[in-house]
């Protein structure tokens, strides 16, 4: 967790972010008081980087924030300012080091000239090849044209909180492909622009980029009515965009340059009138919207959605003008006060307004269910919430009774999107919006096709890349050819908006977590499959759309020990309990573990089974060893996963999926790593290794085929399962094992270089030395790799005895070159040689055993 400093300069920073562009001073001002709580914080350095207005003050202020975390984008900044003058700018001045004083006038110590040693000499040497190798390395990383990706949103005004989540999940991910060589060699680098959430001003945003022509594609706009303003900008110039978060249907029915990297309302709107319908049981449903594009699009699409149903009793409009939206919010409480108990009501609202509404509802005795669209199932929005029950006294007054439809739910993140959800956390101190997902895969699938495709990636094939990226975006149709991305499949209807669905949250008092119940987009196996679903009342058809419902399994881990780890069959030993919650039938916990040693290894009969209010709790116990693929590249530095994977035996990831408890999401993640079985002794039972961490995750595996189900003859979408894993990193104890393997090496480089010492007339003795070395060093990485299963690529270690044999037979060479030149009585050239070898051995070692402090340090 940050500590007082630090949270004070992340807000400081965020209140600067606000208002730097009405008002640059202050926020050059703001930076500077963060800096000054904080003199460590980067993201203030750079940003302060960005507002000021002197070359020098630049260089001054990215020389600080590389210092700090050696970004490549910070470097490439710098780069382009080149040399020149650093001048701390005003408001950071007082944390400048003072200069020191002039020492021009001391008089020089008697004795002439110093005399530079050969050691000095060398490190000059050194120096000078080193800094030219980075040079080589950091020109190497921009051999191409940067491409511009746009980014466009609200970074001031409501959004700026979720437009900043898009920002720095985009800086997060360039920085990843830019360490990997950009794309194709060219450096990506973003360009941001505030529209404030403002159509005029997102159409003149959208000109100048026309004007400017050095974006690839455009990241945004943030909301329906700025993203609608801009797309016939974008179509005309032919620069393809993706949407984030901007939900209305026009934005991408409109125009076939416009793509959403998540669901749009059409989707939304037929998860949420089923679920009030199908799933909560009503025939009556209500609407409360605002007077924007994304409220007037929501009404549209979800009352015709409902009729497929019953009957929407109220369609009721808020504005948000300032002095009409308490007048509109209350009229529309006192309609919706005369509905029936139970009847559902969809709002489709801001976050503010959302807040605002629930809060008048529940005060005025409304207890019916509420449905909300995404921008009221942020983790935000849940803590806005949750502020105004415990400054109202309404503690659980506001938050139950609500289902949100959200693109991200917090408890079924695949296993890469909880590693990336928990470094954006590191990096930033707070977990991500789900805006972050979707502006990454934004980004991600953009990258993906300009990386793979051949596309030229400079100014003179602009229009055609433009296109092509524009054709292949297009391309994803269906979910054989999608693209993975971090929540999941990403393809695209013909609309051009993302084929997802539409997950539906509740709160527990504390945060969302996912319902129990979910539906989901029916993909047919078979004709012959949807004939069969569609008789047992399994399908939901709205329009053209089919949906499903989805069984959610709470699903909880709470590890007890590992231990015989093998590292020759990548075997373990796993001892944990298992817990499932769920509502319906108990085909949810026909489970099988699919990387068990035992192929046919099953649950057994339940330590409890309990069933209250239709929600089963079953807790199992299971001790047995798993397998895992272990990678032994960075050996003996390497980290190795170990995992328990479980997936249902007979239903698909359409019809159960696996969840993390929130059980689990309440625990600190150390807590994982102590025994379920005695809490106060760790998991680890494993000698010569140390357990770094645990994780627990859902994920879908399968293929796009039919596997030769009988079942799927025909089969468009293939058959995909729910899966969900326990795994636990650790990593070898490094320093016992060194000592104990490397002692004999080390042994081993000190007599061989003794044989530097000897006479040339001696060179029988360095040869048979060498020999010997050479031989003995061969024989030691046979006894420590011998612990490894066969492999076909060279791990660390390996590299290190290579070097060193390398070493002995320079050793020989140099014997024998030594006694050549005494024979023919050059002494000289055989002392300079000597000397040289004797200082150039040692300082081999250290370069080799400086690479792998640098590597695995």
């Amino acid at each position: 967790m940050p500590d007082g400093s630090q949270t004070a300069a992340l807000s400081l920073t965020n209140r600067a972010l606000r208002v730097r562009h009405s008002d640059p001073a202050q926020a050059r001002e703001l930076l500077g008081r963060a800096l000054t709580e904080d003199v460590g914080y980067e993201p203030a350095w750079r940003w302060l980087a960005e507002l000021v207005t002197d070359d020098g003050e630049r260089r001054y202020c990215l020389d600080k924030a590389y210092a700090l975390v050696r970004e490549p984008d910070t470097r490439r900044v710098r780069a382009a300012l080149g040399a020149g003058p650093c001048t701390p700018p005003a408001e950071v001045a007082h944390l400048a080091k003072p200069e020191r004083p002039d020492t021009s006038d001391v008089r020089k110590p008697a004795g002439g000239r110093r005399r530079w040693s050969p050691w000095a000499g060398a490190a000059a040497v050194a120096l000078v090849l080193f800094t030219g190798l980075g040079f080589l390395l950091a020109a190497g990383t921009r051999s191409g044209d940067p491409v511009h990706v746009a980014l466009v949103a609200g970074m001031t005004g409501d959004s700026a909180a979720t437009s900043a989540h898009m920002e720095r999940s985009l800086r997060m991910h360039m920085d990843t492909v830019n360490d990997a060589g950009g794309i194709n060699g060219h450096p990506v680098e973003l360009l941001v622009y505030d529209d404030a959430d403002q159509p005029d001003r997102a159409r003149a945003i959208a000109e100048q980029i026309v004007r400017e022509n050095k974006v690839m594609y455009v990241i945004g706009h943030g909301v329906s009515d700025t993203a609608l303003a801009a797309a016939p900008i974008y179509q005309k110039a032919k620069i393809p965009a993706i949407t984030p978060s901007a939900t209305s249907s026009r934005i991408t029915d409109s125009s076939d340059w416009y793509f959403r990297s998540m669901f749009g309302n059409r989707t939304q709107s037929d998860f949420l009138a089923a679920y009030g319908a199908k799933i909560l049981g009503s025939t009556t449903a209500a609407i409360v919207y605002g007077d924007n594009e994304s409220g007037r699009s929501v009404h549209e699409t979800f009352a015709a959605s409902f009729r497929t149903f019953g009957t929407v009793a109220a369609e009721l409009p808020v504005s948000y003008e300032p002095e009409r939206s308490a007048a509109t919010a209350d009229a529309a409480v006192q309609r919706l006060r005369t509905l029936a108990p139970g009847v559902p009501i969809v709002l489709a609202l801001r976050e503010k307004l959302g807040v605002e509404m629930i809060t008048k509802l529940r005060t005025a005795g409304v207890t019916a269910p509420i449905l909300g669209t995404d921008s009221l199932s942020s983790r935000a929005f849940h803590t806005l919430l949750v502020a105004r029950e415990q400054a109202e006294g309404l503690q659980g007054k506001l938050t139950p009774g609500l289902y949100m439809g959200t693109p991200m739910a917090q408890d079924s993140l695949s296993g890469p999107a909880l590693a990336w959800a928990h470094e954006f956390e590191r990096r930033y101190g707070e977990r991500p919006l789900w805006h972050a997902a979707t502006a990454r895969q934004a980004l991600n699938i953009g990258v993906h096709l300009m990386r793979g495709n051949g596309y030229g990636l400079d100014q003179n094939h602009k229009a055609q890349d433009r296109q092509r990226l524009r054709d292949d975006l297009g391309g994803l149709k269906d979910r054989k050819n999608a693209f993975q991305a971090l929540l999941g499949p990403l393809y695209f209807t013909e609309n051009g908006s993302a084929q997802m669905p539409v997950s539906i949250v509740t709160s527990d008092g504390a945060k969302f977590v996912s319902a129990p119940v979910q539906l989901t987009i029916y993909e047919p196996l078979s004709e012959a499959a949807l004939r069969a679903d569609t008789a047992g009342g399994n399908i939901i058809a709205i329009g053209d759309r089919l949906l499903t419902r989805r069984q959610v399994v709470a699903t909880g881990i709470n590890l007890n020990e590992i231990r015989d780890v093998d590292t020759r069959d990548g075997s373990y030993y796993m001892d944990f309990f298992l817990w499932l919650k769920y509502v319906g039938d108990h085909a949810a916990s026909d489970v099988q573990f699919m990387n068990a040693v035992k192929p046919d290894l099953k649950l057994g009969a339940p330590l409890r089974d309990v069933t209250e209010d239709g929600v089963t709790y079953r807790l199992y116990r299971v001790a047995d060893r798993f397998k895992s693929g272990f990678d032994f590249r960075d050996f003996p530095f390497d980290h190795q996963q170990l995992s328990a994977v479980l997936q249902n035996r007979t239903r698909t990831s359409d019809q159960v999926v696996y969840a993390t408890d929130k059980e689990i999401l309440d625990q600190k993640p150390e807590d994982y790593l102590l025994s379920g079985a005695d809490a106060s002794r760790d998991i680890n039972q494993a000698p010569n290794w140390q357990a770094e961490s645990a994780r627990f995750f859902q994920r879908t595996v399968g293929s796009s085929d039919a596997l030769g189900d009988p079942k799927a003859v025909g089969a468009t979408a293939g058959i995909f399962y729910s899966q969900y894993a326990a795994e636990v990193v650790i990593t070898r104890d490094v320093l016992p094992f060194l000592f104990k393997n490397l002692l004999p090496l080390a042994l081993l480089i000190c007599v061989t270089y003794l044989s530097l010492f000897f006479k040339p007339s001696e060179s029988a003795a360095p040869v048979s030395m060498g020999v010997t070395a050479i031989l003995s060093t061969a024989v030691l990485l046979n006894n420590v790799t011998s612990q490894l299963p066969s492999v076909s690529y060279t791990v660390a270690l390996e590299w290190g005895y290579y070097a060193f044999i390398l070493l002995a037979v320079c050793c020989v060479l140099i014997a024998m070159l030594r006694k050549g030149l005494a024979n023919v009585k050059r002494d000289d050239a055989e002392r300079t040689l000597a000397n040289g070898a004797r200082i150039g051995y040692p300082v081999y070692i250290l370069g080799i055993v400086l690479i792998y402090v640098v590597s695995f340090a």
